[in-house]
C-alpha cells in the first residue's frame, strides 16, 4: 500500500511539473536529466493540428519531432529524449479549423536556462500570428498544393489567400496546412444516405417482397449478391407475379444483400436490402 501511495505522490509530480504550462501562443520548456520536457496549454477547443518542432538554430532548418493524435486536448506535452548538447530550439506550428495556421516564437533548451531566441543578433521573424490570410505582398515564397501525394498546384505565397477563399467558399474540400509552404487538399466525399426500394424490400415479417408495376406486361428480372461481391447468388430471370415473397431462408444467413432489377433488359434500379435474423 505504502510503494502505491509513492507511485502516486510521484505520478502526481511529475503531472504538476510537466503540465503547468503556458498557453499557446506560449509554452513551457523544462530540461530535467538531460531531457526537454516540451509542454503547452490549448486554449483553442478548434484546433485541427499541432505538431512540435525542432531546430539546431532559432530560425530555419525545423523538423516536426511529435505531433499528437488529438491536437485539441486542453494540456499536452512531450518529452524529448535525446542528450542536451550546445543550443536547441523548439517551437510548435498548430492549425485552425479554417485553415489559419501559426508558429510560436522558437525557445531555446541546453545550457539550463530557457529564452525566447533572437539568434543572437539577427532579427527573428515572429511567427507567432502568421497566416495566409496576412501574407506580405512582397512574400516571393512557394507555397504547394497537393492532393494525397500529387502536386496539384504551385502558388506564390501572396496569391494564395484567393485561392484558399475560393475552396473554402466554394467547395466543401479541407485544407490542412503542413508547414508554411505546403498544403493538402482533401477532397469532400458525401456520405451514402441509404433509402430503401419500393421495389425490393423487407417486409414487416423480415420476409423479402418484390412489387413492381404491370408485371403481366413487361419483363422483369432481378439478380441478387452479397453485399461485398459482384458474383450473384442467384437470379428470377422473370418476374411474373406482385407481390412475390421470397422466404428469409432463401438468403442462407442474415445480413445485408445487394440486387440488381432489370425492366425489359435494362438496368431499373441497384439497391439492397437487410434480412434480419429469426429469434
Amino acid at each position: 500500500m505504502a510503494k502505491k501511495i509513492i507511485c502516486y505522490i510521484l505520478v502526481a509530480f511529475a503531472a504538476a511539473h510537466v503540465f503547468g504550462q503556458e498557453a499557446l501562443p506560449g509554452f513551457t520548456i523544462t530540461e530535467r536529466n538531460k531531457k526537454v520536457v516540451v509542454s503547452w496549454s490549448n486554449p483553442f477547443p478548434n484546433m485541427t493540428q499541432l505538431n512540435v518542432q525542432k531546430s539546431y538554430d532559432s530560425l530555419k532548418n525545423f523538423s516536426t519531432i511529435f505531433s499528437p493524435e488529438n491536437p485539441a486536448l486542453a494540456q499536452n506535452g512531450y518529452t524529448d529524449n535525446s542528450i542536451i548538447y550546445g543550443k536547441i530550439y523548439y517551437r510548435i506550428f498548430y492549425v485552425l479549423t479554417g485553415g489559419d495556421y501559426y508558429f510560436t516564437r522558437s525557445k531555446r533548451a541546453g545550457g539550463g536556462a530557457e529564452s525566447t531566441s533572437q539568434n543572437e543578433g539577427t532579427a527573428s521573424r515572429d511567427l507567432t500570428s502568421s497566416k495566409f490570410s496576412n501574407i506580405d505582398t512582397a512574400d516571393k515564397r512557394m507555397v504547394v498544393i497537393k492532393i494525397k501525394d500529387a502536386i496539384f498546384k504551385q502558388l506564390p505565397a501572396n496569391k494564395f489567400k484567393v485561392f484558399r477563399d475560393s475552396i473554402l467558399r466554394q467547395t466543401k474540400d479541407t485544407l490542412s496546412a503542413i508547414n508554411d509552404s505546403l498544403i493538402t487538399i482533401s477532397p469532400y466525399v458525401e456520405k451514402e444516405i441509404w433509402k430503401a426500394s419500393k421495389y425490393v424490400y423487407s417486409n414487416s415479417d423480415g420476409y423479402i417482397s418484390i412489387a413492381l408495376p404491370r408485371v403481366d406486361e413487361r419483363k422483369y428480372s432481378v439478380k441478387f449478391f452479397e453485399e461485398n461481391s459482384t458474383t450473384p447468388l442467384f437470379e428470377i430471370p422473370r418476374v411474373r407475379e406482385s407481390p412475390l415473397i421470397l422466404d428469409k431462408s432463401t438468403f442462407i444467413h442474415a445480413g445485408w444483400f445487394n440486387f440488381e432489377l432489370y425492366e425489359d433488359d435494362k438496368v431499373k434500379e441497384k439497391n439492397k436490402f437487410y434480412v434480419p435474423k429469426d429469434f
